[in-house]
């Protein structure tokens, strides 16, 4: 996806903050023209490179999550201070209790296919010598980037609804649309290259299983989108990911129903 501005939010609020529509897949360094995570991503990444350290041991992993929360609380506490508010001298309210994800039918839908898309991630572990590796590395990594990203976000799209509904003192901020929106569009991604997949002769033993789940993925992006957003046409372009979906649109062009 890279970033995208969802039909419900304004132009004037996307180029104020294209980070909160971005989910940090594709060309990082182009996302990172308009992406301010993205950007710090890459020069975290530059910095240990240069320290001769790798940035994905948990070690420095965790110490970027625990710097990263740390400037999080300090911008809540100016924020706080901004406008007056002492944050530590709010009086303890009792929240009512938000309902488990698991108790919502689509959830547990987006997580029964997710679970489908693990096994064919893991079916490509092994293949024919032939394959074209470019192919499946570019497949596997759209997929993998799915996984576990659109049941978060789906679990993420039905609290903020109950959230909203629940309490009139919110403002209605599009989180929930905007939540299932980004599982929308990693989910229809996925389509494209499990169909790019069954085109390619050398994983002809996996073409009936990846064109199940490719038609599996449009019908689930139908659930999603009249679930969250009935009432919106999606015409949208997403920035950061040209390449990839040439790529994918030029290998999966292909009649699910023949």
């Amino acid at each position: 996806m890279g970033v995208i501005k969802p039909p419900w939010i304004s132009k004037r609020w996307f180029n104020k903050v294209p980070f909160n529509y971005c989910d940090h897949f594709g060309d990082k360094k182009q996302l990172a023209t308009i992406c301010k995570i993205c950007d710090e991503e890459i020069k975290t990444i530059e910095k240990y490179r240069r320290e001769g350290k790798d940035p994905y041991v948990w070690e420095n992993v965790f110490k970027e999550v625990a710097n990263d929360l740390a400037e999080s609380i300090r911008l809540l506490y100016q924020g706080a201070k901004k406008w007056g508010i002492d944050l530590d001298g709010l009086p303890d309210v009792e929240e009512p209790e938000l309902p488990r994800s698991d108790t919502y039918p689509i959830y547990r839908l987006v997580t029964k296919y997710s679970d489908g898309v693990r096994q064919i991630i893991k079916e490509l572990e092994a293949v024919p010598i032939e394959t074209d590796t470019e192919l499946l590395e570019k497949s596997v990594d759209v997929l993998a980037h799915s996984e576990h990203y659109i049941v978060a976000k789906i679990g993420r799209a039905l609290s903020s609804r109950w959230r909203w509904k629940n309490d009139p003192i919110l403002d209605d901020t599009h989180d929930d649309k905007t939540s299932a929106f980004l599982a929308f569009v990693a989910i229809e991604r996925n389509s494209r290259a499990l169909l790019a997949l069954s085109k390619h002769k050398p994983l002809g033993h996996l073409r009936t299983k990846n064109l199940k789940l490719a038609k599996l993925s449009l019908e689930l992006c139908s659930v999603i989108k009249e679930e969250f957003f009935p009432e919106y046409k999606l015409n949208y372009e997403e920035f950061g990911v040209e390449e990839l979906d040439v790529y994918l649109k030029r290998l999966g062009s292909i009649d699910l129903n023949h």
